[in-house]
């Protein structure tokens, strides 16, 4: 794939933003000179195709190879933040969204917001158990009592991660706040998976909790062409509307003000 620099940084900004409940108002952020950032790591992806790129080539893990990420169909969501530390130092972050086979974290690349510790003590062991009953309810006659005693102990299983896994959530705003998934999200938006999973709200949690200013996002879709065409490799996107939006106007609550006063969010180090 072949990028183009001077074409696709005249194209319109994409932008991130969401409306805040608290202060009534729509909080965004611009590209600033996040675009052009991401166009180095498109080069970068083109030319090792690989998403471990901290590592040796002897230590490359095969799951993170493109070709195995990125089959026929399949692609993934990329963010880039540009932030400034206390020094005036500029400070680039780069985020993935949910990637498959239990890739959560790479080096080089900022964490998710739900824990590692809650996630492999709580949230996997209760996948793993929801897929097991899955596939033990597949092999039963559907109208049996021992399939439809499965399916129910499945729902209830499920339930109870689910509120676990809201409850999990903790996002931190530039004002030093910091709420659950259902303290985030907009009233009257409905909470679905995945929220919390893409790139926006990981790269603003990071900065928040670390101390950063961030002075301009961008985000891009690399992969294969998406079935129907809805993503295109290479190409720029605004932060999904219905997963990342109603909870960015939150995130984003308070940078204004950073940026007018020349004020630093508190950090957690």
């Amino acid at each position: 794939m072949s990028i183009d620099l001077q074409t696709d940084l005249a194209r319109s900004s994409a932008g991130t933003f969401g409306d805040c409940w608290a202060c009534q108002r729509r909080h965004s952020l611009p590209d600033g000179n996040a675009r052009a950032h991401a166009l180095e790591m498109m080069r970068e992806f083109e030319a090792i195709s690989r998403l471990d790129y901290l590592a040796s080539d002897l230590d490359v893990d095969p799951r993170l190879c493109f070709a195995n990420l990125f089959g026929e169909g399949r692609g993934n969501m990329f963010g880039v933040l540009e932030c400034e530390d206390r020094d005036g130092q500029t400070v680039i972050l780069r985020a993935f969204s949910s990637l498959w086979d239990g890739i959560r974290q790479i080096e080089g690349w900022v964490q998710p917001v739900l824990s590692a510790e809650v996630y492999d003590e709580m949230i996997l062991p209760a996948q793993q158990e929801i897929k097991a009953m899955t596939k033990e309810a597949n092999v039963l006659d559907v109208e049996s009592a021992a399939h439809a005693e499965i399916l129910a102990r499945r729902k209830n299983i499920s339930q109870v991660l689910w509120k676990k896994m809201c409850a999990s959530y903790r996002f931190r705003n530039f004002r030093g706040e910091e709420r659950s998934l259902a303290g985030t999200v907009l009233p009257g938006t409905p909470i679905t998976g995945g929220m919390g999973e893409c790139c926006a709200p990981k790269l603003l949690n990071h900065a928040a909790r670390h101390g950063l200013r961030p002075l301009g996002m961008a985000e891009f879709y690399w992969g294969s062409d998406s079935e129907g065409g809805q993503r295109v490799p290479g190409e720029f996107y605004a932060s999904c509307e219905a997963r990342c939006r109603p909870i960015l106007g939150f995130m984003l609550c308070g940078l204004e003000d950073l940026l007018n006063d020349g004020a630093w969010p508190a950090d957690d180090l």
